[in-house]
């Protein structure tokens, strides 16, 4: 039933029913007669519900984390055993005759700390659980392996030696708009499989979880209800598609409120194909710097008053730079789509991949152009610009911090050297990072600037790393 009806039907049913106080007999079983019509009308919208249940449930499965833990029992001994430490929902989005694959958040699979920080071990790498269990939707308990992570995303995929269960069908978050209705499916608050249902409250939604793993943010918002146990479900359309990875909650209680996010699916799936396929996830770079024009900027330049993302440094030799990119050009939309922040420009590069073509709308000099790149793994990108830092020409060793800058033909201080247990190395600084600003000293360029660095006891300074800035603190 087209959408209008619909509508048409609900404000029916409440001019119907607003107005029952003190109805007489006739008029009230005339309300009930009009009632029921409009029931059977609405029971339309009922069934799709249903039917997403229907056919996404059966590849939707509840994750649970064990840990071996020692209790004391006296006199010196203790008991060794095994004890459930959390849980969380995913679901199977590949599966062939060997095993099956699900999709969830790294936070569901990998240990956190009071503060929801990923632990490290002594090699630096997260740390994950003693042992996954994966509950499928009809109650049977198998364990699960670890195949790959990807912290910047929060998400994680696991595998189960059972073949050919039930996969999901991927939707095209591109194509969702606020007011589309959502179901959001998982195990919460361990009541069991549960489906909830709203509308797209808000797309590209930036919250800041993910800052202090310099991650990717552009959330799908919904109204849906999300509780803790839903992270790592599928957030589904109304044409039963997965759109979107349950993630997290805007809450002041921990329980829902409303404000639900979940990460788009066309970056979701890029990273779980990835992880099966290479172990990790190749991110496309297309070698750019870039900065953040404020609405009044772009106003001046002619441009809509809202936020823009401008060029601000090509690197030679790469895919912007073969592709025709420029300083100063100002980027309108990735494959068509509107570009507003510099948050939503790299979910949109990250959502593309490595090796196939990326259409560019730019604006230069007020010309709007169109522009082609083909981006190559970031890791080539990230390689060229240590290669570059090596060969800077002036360098001045800031010892107290730990590390070493110079200056180039780029905006800020390069980053050329890191000293293990400094505390740049601490602030997890790496060589080819940029240090663009120190918040008292204001902007860095010279080493007459990098200078006035070692006379602090603390700094704090913004970071350009693979077109992301960001900032950190650092304390002798």
């Amino acid at each position: 039933m087209p959408a209008p009806r619909l509508v048409a039907a609900i404000c029916l049913l409440v001019t119907a029913v607003a107005p029952c106080r003190g109805l007489d007999d006739d008029a009230r079983q005339k309300a009930k007669d009009e009632l029921l019509a409009l029931g059977k009308q609405l029971s339309v919208l009922s069934r799709a519900f249903n039917l997403v249940h229907e056919v996404v449930a059966p590849c939707v499965v509840s994750i649970h984390t064990r840990a071996q833990v020692s209790t004391p029992i006296g006199w010196g001994l203790q008991q060794s055993g095994e004890v459930e430490v959390g849980e969380g929902s995913g679901f199977v989005f590949a599966s062939d005759e060997r095993a099956s694959w699900m999709l969830t958040n790294a936070h569901v699979v990998l240990q956190t700390n009071h503060d929801q920080e990923f632990v490290r071990g002594r090699d630096n790498k997260p740390v994950g659980y003693d042992r996954l269990i994966v509950q499928l939707n009809d109650n049977r308990q198998v364990e699960a392996e670890y195949v790959g992570f990807d912290l910047s995303t929060d998400l994680a995929v696991v595998k189960v030696a059972i073949p050919h269960l039930p996969t999901c069908d991927w939707g095209n978050s591109d194509q969702v708009h606020v007011g589309d209705w959502v179901v959001a499916l998982g195990y919460p608050l361990g009541v069991g499989y549960s489906a909830t249902s709203g509308i797209v409250s808000a797309t590209d939604r930036s919250t800041g979880i993910y800052d202090a793993m310099r991650g990717l943010e552009s959330f799908i918002q919904t109204d849906a209800a999300i509780n803790p146990g839903n992270s790592g479900g599928p957030l589904v359309s109304i044409e039963g598609r997965i759109i979107g990875v349950n993630a997290n909650i805007l809450s002041r209680t921990g329980s829902n409120v409303g404000i639900g996010f979940a990460i788009p699916s066309n970056l979701a799936r890029h990273v779980a194909e990835d992880l099966i396929a290479n172990g990790r996830v190749r991110w496309p770079g297309i070698g750019i710097d870039m900065d953040v024009l404020a609405p009044e900027q772009a106003q001046e330049l002619g441009l809509a008053p809202v936020q823009a993302v401008r060029i601000i440094h090509v690197l030679p030799k790469t895919p912007a730079k073969a592709g025709g990119l420029d300083i100063n050009d100002v980027i309108l939309a990735v494959n068509t789509l509107p570009i507003q922040s510099l948050m939503q420009f790299r979910a949109r590069v990250a959502s593309c991949r490595v090796g196939e073509p990326m259409a560019l709308r730019i604006w230069r000099a007020g010309k709007v152009l169109d522009k082609q790149v083909t981006p190559v793994d970031r890791d080539e990108i990230l390689k060229n610009r240590a290669q570059q830092a090596e060969a800077a020409t002036h360098d001045l060793a800031i010892s107290d911090f730990g590390m070493s800058l110079a200056t180039d033909d780029r905006p800020g201080l390069v980053v050329t050297e890191i000293q293990a247990g400094s505390p740049a190395d601490a602030a997890h600084l790496a060589v080819g990072d940029r240090l663009l600003h120190e918040r008292s000293l204001g902007e860095l360029r010279t080493l007459e600037d990098a200078s006035k660095i070692t006379k602090r006891k603390e700094v704090t300074v913004e970071v350009l790393r693979d077109g992301k800035g960001y900032w950190v603190r650092m304390r002798k």
